[in-house]
């Protein structure tokens, strides 16, 4: 290394040992007797009692002096320094070149090339993380369609066959002694399947629809929905109307009976009569109410059920896709893309550090601003000062 020549050559060291001493005397002797010129002169001042115009003319004059001294000092210790610097440098050199913190150095070079190949490995980590988060997301809003549009057909199933019990039951109410054979037989002949414009109509499904998953594949899930539905609902429609067409023509024969008692009965009694009938009634309808509420209720419970069963393993799903990310060290670097930016950074800063800081730290932080106005202040052309209760400029005087 050429550098090597500055420290090892003999001539260097002797130098040093040479000239270090003789420039530190020579100095330190200049300096001691500066000062205490200086000291004098303060003295002087005390003693008068301050500055009068032959000590002004005094001190003007040592303090010239005091520059050449300056700068006689400096003529001295230059070669000395000089050598030294030059020496730190070869040190500095050395290490810079071996500091992975150096940008140009071997190992600083290896690093950006690390450095480069952990942001290649981090961007394919998160590509597949995140196509792996859609996915989970696309079969989750899948799933969450899928059991929403079933509780919705449910429920429109549930209002449909509450609405068939409610005319039946009318149906049942409406029976007198002067209509029994009539509404008998259309008791007897209530349809019991349920029409197929009907069913239909039950499986049109209004579930807000995810933007995760297209059109056609909701609609499938819907077609699949709504035929596994169907056999069941027919099936319990058929069933569930049978039921109760039966039990309310089993109790036709004793109601006609009844109507005919009232039919016989005193007005007090025929009213007394006629009003236990209707409860009698209204409390059957009320219990196959009753049956059928608690039905949908546990459907709607087992609905819920599914629904948290998903969420939850959507939620393990996305933990296991986070746990295979590669070791990395990532944190958040700004790039500023417009001057006005610096002004939102100053902004935050402000808020959670600035505000709280000293005036004297403050000045500290923004010396260069600071003196930038003082510059535009001080200009003989166009001097440009701020207008604020905050900030307030004095006059700096000194002696030529």
């Amino acid at each position: 290394m050429s550098n090597e020549i500055a420290i090892i050559q003999n001539e260097n060291v002797a130098a040093i040992a040479a000239k270090a001493p003789v420039a530190f005397t020579e100095n330190q002797k200049s300096h001691d007797r500066c000062i205490q010129f200086g000291q004098n002169i303060i003295d002087k001042i005390l003693k008068s009692g301050g500055m009068n115009d032959e000590l002004d003319k005094e001190a003007a004059e040592f303090i010239d002096r005091s520059r050449k001294t300056v700068k006689k000092m400096n003529e001295q210790r230059s070669p000395v320094t000089k050598l030294f610097d030059e020496i730190r440098t070869v040190f500095t050199t050395m290490e810079n070149e071996v500091d992975p913190a150096k940008p140009d150095s071997v190992p600083g070079q290896l690093q950006k090339f690390r450095n480069e190949y952990a942001a290649k490995k981090h961007a394919e980590a998160e590509a597949r993380r995140l196509a792996e988060e859609r996915k989970q997301r696309i079969e989750a809003a899948k799933k969450k369609y899928r059991t929403d549009v079933e509780a919705e057909f449910k429920q429109s199933f549930n209002r449909y066959l509450n609405s068939a019990f409610n005319e039946l039951s009318r149906l049942n109410a409406s029976v007198t002694l002067d209509n029994f054979d009539e509404v008998s037989r259309k008791i007897a002949d209530f349809p019991v399947s349920i029409p197929e414009d009907s069913l239909k109509s039950i499986f049109h499904s209004s579930v807000p629809r995810s933007l995760e998953v297209d059109t056609p594949t909701l609609n499938a899930i819907a077609g699949e929905v709504s035929c596994t539905l169907a056999p069941q609902f027919k099936e319990q429609y058929s069933f569930e109307m049978e039921s109760n067409r039966d039990s309310i023509t089993d109790m036709l024969p004793s109601k006609k009976q009844e109507l005919e008692a009232i039919a016989k009965a005193s007005v007090e009694e025929a009213a007394r009569r006629k009003l236990e009938l209707e409860q009698r009634e209204a409390e059957e309808s009320r219990r196959r109410e009753e049956e059928r509420l608690h039905k949908e209720r546990e459907e709607q419970d087992l609905q819920k059920l599914k629904q948290q069963q998903i969420e939850v393993c959507t939620l393990f799903d996305q933990a296991g896709a986070n746990t295979s990310r590669p070791k990395i060290q990532v944190k958040k670097k700004i790039v500023i893309n417009d001057a006005r930016g610096v002004l939102d950074i100053l902004n935050l800063w402000w808020v959670n550090e600035g505000c709280s800081l000293s005036v004297d730290e403050l000045a500290k932080k923004f010396k260069p601003q600071i003196t930038f106005c003082e510059k535009l202040a001080n200009d003989k052309g166009d001097p440009k000062t701020i207008q604020s209760g905050y900030i307030s400029y004095i006059d700096d005087i000194k002696a030529k």
